[in-house]
C-alpha cells in the first residue's frame, strides 16, 4: 500500500481510464436506447394521455364489434362512450363491422364544430349559440343498430390513476359509460339569465352530455288558474323557447321535471291552494283524496308540456312526500297504498295523454317490497330513477334495492350530483366528493345495469338551487362549473385520469401553462378540492365569480377568527364588557387594530360580487344571495364596532362590585333568595 502511494497512476493512464467509462457509459446508453426508445420523448400531457387510455396499440374487441382506436384524451369523447341497449334488443350483423369503423369519422364531422371549435370566453361577447350545422350527440350514428352495445376498450371501471398511465390488461373490467348524461337545471327561486344558460350549453356537449333535466318550479310562466304560481321573475315563454332551441340544435336531449306530490311548496304555500295540503300546517305534500288535487297537476303537467312537446320523457318528481296519510280520508289508508295509486294514476294521465315516458324519483320505493310494485303496475307505467348523493353510494341503496327493482321494472336511471348536496348553505361545491360520489355510480351502474332487461336509461348529474322552496340558496351554477366539468366528463368517459387533463382544460377555457399538463390530483390530495388553485388561469362562462368565492371563503375564515379572539378569547371586549359597559379604551384599540383591513375587504368584496352576478343574475338573486352569504360578515364587523366605540366613550368606571345581572329569573335562577338579597344589594354602589 505505501509503495502505491509513493507511485500514483501517471497523466496518460489517468487519461486511458477516463476514456474507457465513456465508452462503457455510451454502451449503455445505446443498448437502453435500443430497449426503450421512448426515454428520448419529452412527457408532455398528449403523450401521457395516450398512454393512459390504452397500451400503445388498439384494444381488441369481439369479431362482431370491430375495433375501436382509443385516442389521446384531447380526441373525439365519442370515441370512449359506451351506448347501453335500448327497448330493443340486441341485433349483431356483418353491417356491424362497417358502422363501427366509419363511425369516428361519423362522429368527427358532426361534432367538430362543438369539440373544436375553441374555448368560449364568458367575457368576450358570443354572437350566436347555434351551430353552422346540425350536430349529432353521437349515441346513434347512422348505420349503427339500436341497442348495440359498443366496444370500450380494457380499461377498469371506477378507475383512478394519478399521472401516469396504467397498464391496461386484457383481464380488467371494461370502461362503462351511460347512454344518457343528463345535467339538471334546478331554476327555483333563483333563475340564471337564459343568455347564461345558453353559454353552458356548447360546454356541456364538449365536456360529454347528451342532455338537460330542467326543473323550474316557480320559474315557469303559468297561466290562467295557475298564473299566481310564477314568481314575479320568472322567465317568458319566448325565453324558454330560445333555450331549448338552442338545445335542439346541439342536439341535447331535454327532460323537463314537474313535482306531482311532494315538493310542491311553491304552489300549496299559496291562499287559493292551501286546502289541498295533506297537512294543513305544512305546504310540502299535497292531500291525492282530493279531486282537485289532481287537477292541479293535471295543469301543471299541460302547461309544462305545452312547451316540451318533443321531449319523450317527463320527470314526474315523487321524492321526500314527507306528509301522507295525515288528513281524515288518508289516514284510513296505508302510506304504501296512498303513494302507489297516485303514481299510477299521474303516470297513466302522462303517458296517455302524451305518449312519454313518466320518471320517478325511486325514495319513496326503496323499502316497498316487488309483488308491492308489481300489484300496482308500475312496471309498465314509470322508470324509477335511482338517487344517491353521498361516495358510498351502497350504503344508501343497497345491491338488494337493484334486484327488487329488476324484477319489475325493465330499465332504471341513475342519478350523481355537482353540487347542492353537502350543504344548505355552501358557497362553492366539494369537487373530490361529488367526484368520488360519481365514479362510485359508474361502478354501480355497471354491477347493476346486467339485472334489468333493457339495462341503464341514463345518469342525470343534479345541480340543487335549494334543498327546497324555502331553504337558502345552495352553490350558485356559475361557481359549480369546474365541478360540473369533472363529473361530467368524468362520466362520460367512465373514468377519472391523467388522459383527461387536455378535454377538460380545453372546455374551460384554460390558458396553456404548465399546470394544465396534469389533471387535478382530487383524490390523492384534498389541499384543493374546490379547485381555486387549479383554475385560476381558466375562463369558463362564470370564471371571475367562481375565482371570487375563494375569495370570500379566505375572509370569511378571517372575520370569524377577528370575531372569535375578539369577543371570546380575548377579556375586553365579551358580551359581559359589553352589557356592563367596563373595558380599557387602551386594549380596546388594541383589539380593534384589524377593523379597518377587515371592513375594507368585505366591501370591496361586495362590490365586485355584485358587478360579477348582475351578468348572470337578476337583482332579486343578487340580493338574496348576498344578504345570505355575506350581510351576516357585515353585521358581525358593525356590531364588534358598535360595541367599542360604547366602551370607548366612558370616561369614569365605578368600583367593584358590578352591578348583579338581573335576568337570571327567565332562566329559573333567583340570585335574591338564595343569597337572601335585599333590592338595595342587587344594585353597585357608585
Amino acid at each position: 500500500m505505501a509503495r502505491l502511494l509513493r507511485n500514483p497512476f501517471s497523466l496518460r493512464q489517468c487519461k486511458c481510464l477516463f476514456v474507457s467509462v465513456l465508452l462503457v457509459c455510451a454502451v449503455m446508453v445505446l443498448v437502453a436506447l435500443k430497449l426503450h426508445p421512448d426515454l428520448v420523448k419529452a412527457p408532455f400531457y398528449h403523450e401521457i394521455s395516450n398512454n393512459a387510455v390504452t397500451s400503445g396499440e388498439k384494444t381488441q374487441t369481439s369479431p362482431n364489434k370491430g375495433t375501436v382506436d382509443q385516442q389521446a384524451g384531447d380526441s373525439d369523447w365519442t370515441d370512449s362512450v359506451q351506448f347501453l341497449p335500448h327497448t330493443e334488443p340486441i341485433v349483431t350483423s356483418t353491417a356491424g363491422d362497417q358502422a363501427n369503423k366509419g363511425y369516428k369519422a361519423f362522429a368527427t364531422q358532426n361534432l367538430e364544430n362543438v369539440i373544436n371549435s375553441g374555448p368560449i370566453f364568458y367575457h368576450q361577447k358570443v354572437p350566436s349559440y347555434y351551430p353552422a350545422s346540425p350536430i349529432s350527440r353521437g349515441d346513434t350514428p347512422v348505420g349503427e343498430t339500436q341497442g348495440g352495445v359498443r366496444p370500450m376498450g380494457n380499461l377498469p371501471g371506477n378507475v383512478y390513476m394519478s399521472q401516469g398511465a396504467a397498464p391496461v390488461n386484457p383481464k380488467d373490467t371494461p370502461i362503462f359509460v351511460p347512454e344518457r348524461r343528463l345535467v339538471h337545471f334546478d331554476l327555483k327561486g333563483a333563475p340564471p339569465k337564459i343568455d347564461y344558460l345558453q353559454q353552458l350549453i356548447p360546454l356541456i356537449v364538449q365536456l360529454g352530455g347528451t342532455g338537460l333535466l330542467i326543473e323550474y318550479e316557480d320559474m315557469f310562466p303559468y297561466e290562467g288558474v295557475l298564473k299566481s304560481i310564477a314568481a314575479t321573475n320568472h322567465y317568458t315563454r319566448a325565453e324558454i323557447r330560445s333555450l331549448l332551441n338552442v338545445a335542439e340544435a346541439y342536439k341535447l336531449e331535454v327532460i323537463p321535471l314537474v313535482q306531482t306530490f311532494g315538493h310542491l311548496e311553491y304552489a300549496l304555500k299559496l291562499p287559493q291552494f292551501s286546502h289541498l295540503r295533506e297537512n294543513p300546517s305544512v305546504p310540502q305534500a299535497l292531500c291525492p283524496s282530493q279531486n282537485e288535487s289532481f287537477v292541479l297537476i293535471q295543469n301543471l303537467v299541460d302547461q309544462i308540456m305545452s312547451l316540451h312537446g318533443a321531449s319523450k320523457f317527463l320527470h314526474i318528481g315523487c321524492d321526500e312526500v314527507f306528509h301522507m296519510a295525515e288528513c281524515a280520508i288518508c289516514s284510513l289508508k296505508p302510506k304504501d297504498d296512498i303513494f302507489l295509486s297516485h303514481v299510477h294514476r299521474v303516470a297513466s294521465y302522462v303517458t296517455s295523454k302524451y305518449k312519454v315516458k313518466p320518471i320517478i324519483w325511486d325514495d319513496m320505493l326503496r323499502h316497498m317490497t316487488a309483488a308491492a310494485l308489481d300489484d300496482a303496475k308500475l312496471g309498465d307505467l314509470v322508470e324509477p330513477m335511482v338517487w344517491v348523493y353521498a361516495e358510498d353510494v351502497y350504503r344508501f341503496a343497497g345491491s338488494y334495492v337493484f334486484d327488487r327493482y329488476a324484477q319489475v321494472f325493465p330499465s332504471f336511471w341513475i342519478s350523481s350530483a355537482f353540487k347542492g348536496a353537502f350543504g344548505e348553505t355552501m358557497i362553492v361545491p366539494d369537487v373530490t366528493r361529488h367526484l368520488e360520489n360519481n365514479l362510485n355510480w359508474l361502478e354501480v351502474g355497471r354491477t347493476e345495469s346486467p339485472k334489468f332487461r333493457q339495462g341503464l336509461r341514463g345518469l342525470a348529474i343534479t345541480g340543487w338551487q335549494r334543498y327546497d322552496h324555502f331553504s337558502n340558496l345552495c352553490e350558485l351554477l356559475p361557481a359549480a362549473i369546474p365541478s360540473l366539468a369533472v363529473n361530467l366528463l368524468t362520466t362520460s368517459r367512465g373514468y377519472y385520469n391523467q388522459s383527461l387533463a387536455p378535454s377538460l382544460y380545453k372546455a374551460l377555457s384554460c390558458q396553456k401553462a404548465p399546470r394544465y399538463e396534469k389533471i387535478p390530483e382530487l383524490r390523492t390530495s384534498r389541499s384543493d378540492r374546490f379547485l381555486h388553485e387549479k383554475m385560476t388561469m381558466c375562463f369558463f362562462p362564470g370564471a371571475h365569480f367562481f375565482k371570487s368565492t375563494g375569495r370570500i371563503l379566505r375572509l370569511e375564515k378571517e372575520i370569524e377568527e377577528f370575531v372569535l379572539l375578539t369577543t371570546k378569547r380575548k377579556g375586553w371586549l365579551t358580551e359581559y364588557s359589553v352589557r356592563h359597559n367596563y373595558s380599557s379604551p387602551a386594549r380596546i384599540d388594541e383589539l380593534l387594530r384589524d377593523l379597518p383591513y377587515l371592513s375594507g375587504s368585505l366591501n370591496s368584496v361586495a362590490k365586485q360580487t355584485m358587478d360579477m352576478l348582475k351578468q348572470i343574475f337578476d337583482v332579486h338573486t343578487v340580493s338574496e344571495w348576498m344578504e345570505q352569504k355575506l350581510l351576516p360578515l357585515f353585521e358581525k364587523l358593525d356590531r364588534i364596532q358598535m360595541d367599542a366605540a360604547t366602551l370607548r366613550s366612558q370616561k369614569y368606571w365605578p368600583v367593584r362590585p358590578l352591578k348583579l345581572f338581573d335576568g337570571w329569573q327567565q332562566y329559573g335562577l333567583n340570585f335574591g333568595s338564595v343569597f337572601n338579597l335585599n333590592e338595595t344589594q342587587f344594585s353597585t354602589r357608585h
